[in-house]
């Protein structure tokens, strides 16, 4: 199965049209030049193939965890997730310290990378002897308890200690029997069902709730926000009795709060078992395999719920979805499309929707998608980024630019929408706070912050410069009309007329619907024909008089 490469939202806008390009790492072994073409390519097997080999080909630990990153982000489009947290796993071995950019990453595999840390984290503190002042402080404590002395000050002390020591199972114990000899008894009951400490309350207590009263607590804590001690209460009732649809629904609901898929599928296959026809159930069921990233098996779900419920709008946004993830570009525009026609009031799906659209360089639909999901939610602002980003894309960058600044100053300050807002400060004509603002931007892969500087050189009458500057990215996308049009827009000044000409004709080949692109050629044949004639006029007047 071979994947895709993700676009950058800068990608789409007309004046500069940059398609996504990869920038090799310093260093870069033979392999991982190859991989990088691979990569481009959309050829990601291949790509995985050559990164695994280019770490046979460097000893040095920061370049080996790079690529162990570049082989997770691979594995990652193919939908191979146990992989993925592999190779996760043994770049933060190699380099403890790594951060990855998430103007480059999405959220998702973000995520994934964060989890890996934290795993290493606790994998090493559990190895690792308790210190003096938690053994002290855990033995003060339960001499205090068998000597009923100073109980309060005894759980100010221990509240301490678990929120030092979360991992340390002797301290709920003593936490739940304080609060049972200060009189505190529903408290306590709550925190020994939520991890299962006993209380001395005679042989049995365990078996002192009805199932019917787990549950209630259990859907109580749920609708608290409270989903990991509701889980812990489901789990029980489920334990006493498999066969009750009610409560393995719950349990899954909280189990998929709490990111626990192996119990999120348990809870859903079981309950599947006692309802197999229960379309909201295969849909979670699917949506668990989607988190997972098994995307073959959420695929099978969601197509089949297609087929057997054609007009539900949810099976037809979650196999959208997952093309969308999966980058299978047209399948996701087709099963988006089909869920806005069932349900238009979807705001998730009317972003994913719209970001399709503007790929596809559809920028008015994808302006309706991004206004449509505004209304559903008003004030968001990574809405507020993809309009602005939609709307720059179209050519109307004054609008462009308010949307963007609302994005980031609402919080949504990703690299890429600082370039997005440093474009459209620089097609305002503002040019000092466009620079301000890119410089505040890290270099990404898709060269979208080259070429901002290029066209902001540009703007300055600094053509050579920025000559140099878009060529790095005209070179690796040759066939990008909008690049090739720019670096044309960068010779011309420098009176390489006919080298500029080759290219803007080029441009107008590559993309002749983009309005901006004809534009320069009319500029341009204008200019030369002004030209010509003005040579002209100097041959007649040269030409002797009869």
């Amino acid at each position: 199965m071979c994947g895709t490469i993700p676009k950058s939202v800068l990608s789409l806008f007309v004046v500069l049209m940059i398609l996504p390009v990869v920038v090799g790492a310093q260093n870069a072994t033979p392999s991982e030049e190859s991989a990088l073409q691979a990569y481009r390519a959309g050829e990601i097997d291949r790509a995985v193939d050559l990164y695994t080999k280019a770490l046979s080909e460097t000893e040095d630990p920061n370049h080996r965890a790079r690529l162990q990153v570049q082989i997770a982000w691979n594995l990652f489009f193919l939908g191979r997730s146990e992989e993925v947290k592999t190779h996760l796993r043994a770049a933060l071995v190699e380099d403890p310290n790594l951060a990855l950019d998430d103007a480059y990453y999405n959220q998702e595999f973000l995520d994934l990378f964060e989890r890996a840390r934290r795993t290493i984290f606790e994998s090493a503190a559990s190895g690792s002897a308790p210190p003096p002042d938690l053994e002290a402080t855990v033995a003060s404590i339960s001499d205090r308890i068998s000597q009923k002395a100073d109980l309060e000050g005894a759980l100010v002390d221990v509240d301490r200690l678990i929120d030092s020591y979360p991992r340390d199972g002797r301290l709920i114990p003593l936490k739940v029997e304080l609060l049972r000899q200060l009189g505190r008894v529903d408290e306590a009951e709550s925190l020994s069902l939520s991890h299962g400490v006993s209380i001395d309350k005679g042989p049995g207590f365990e078996d002192s709730y009805s199932v019917p009263d787990l549950i209630l607590r259990a859907n109580r804590l749920l609708e608290d926000g409270d989903a990991t001690t509701a889980l812990q209460l489901v789990r029980r009732a489920v334990n006493r009795q498999p066969n009750k649809s009610y409560a393995l629904e719950l349990m899954a609901e909280a189990a998929m709060q709490t990111a626990d898929w192996q119990s999120a599928e348990f809870a859903l296959k079981s309950a599947l078992g006692l309802q197999p026809d229960n379309i909201g159930l295969k849909l979670r069921l699917g949506e668990v395999y989607l988190a997972t990233y098994e995307a073959s098996a959420a695929r099978d779900i969601f197509k089949s719920l297609t087929e057997l419920y054609p007009t539900s709008d949810r099976a037809w946004a979650s196999l959208g979805l997952l093309e969308a993830r999966l980058q299978n570009h047209d399948r996701a525009l087709e099963a988006l499309g089909r869920a806005l026609t069932e349900n238009p009031m979807l705001p998730a799906v009317q972003l994913a929707y719209g970001e399709l659209l503007l790929l596809d360089g559809d920028f008015e639909a994808a302006l309706d998608s991004f206004e449509a999901a505004q209304k559903l939610m008003p004030n968001d602002p990574q809405l507020e980024a993809r309009h602005g980003q939609a709307l720059l894309a179209a050519g109307r960058h004054g609008e462009a630019l308010g949307h963007l600044r609302m994005a980031v100053d609402g919080g949504f300050d990703a690299d890429e929408v600082l370039r997005s807002l440093a474009l459209a400060l620089a097609l305002n004509e503002m040019y000092a706070e466009s620079r301000r603002v890119l410089d505040s931007t890290e270099r990404d892969p898709d060269g979208d912050h080259d070429v901002i500087t290029g066209y902001l050189d540009l703007k300055r009458g600094q053509f050579t410069e920025a000559e140099t500057t878009i060529k790095s990215v005209a070179d690796a996308r040759p066939t990008d009309p909008a690049t090739v049009n720019l670096l044309a827009a960068s010779i011309y000044p420098q009176a390489r007329f006919e080298e500029a000409m080759v290219l803007i004709t080029l441009s107008h080949e590559l993309g002749p619907q983009l309005e901006t692109v004809n534009q320069n050629l009319e500029k341009a044949r204008a200019a030369r024909a002004a030209e010509i004639l003005a040579e002209n006029a100097k041959v007649v007047r040269a030409l002797p008089k009869n």
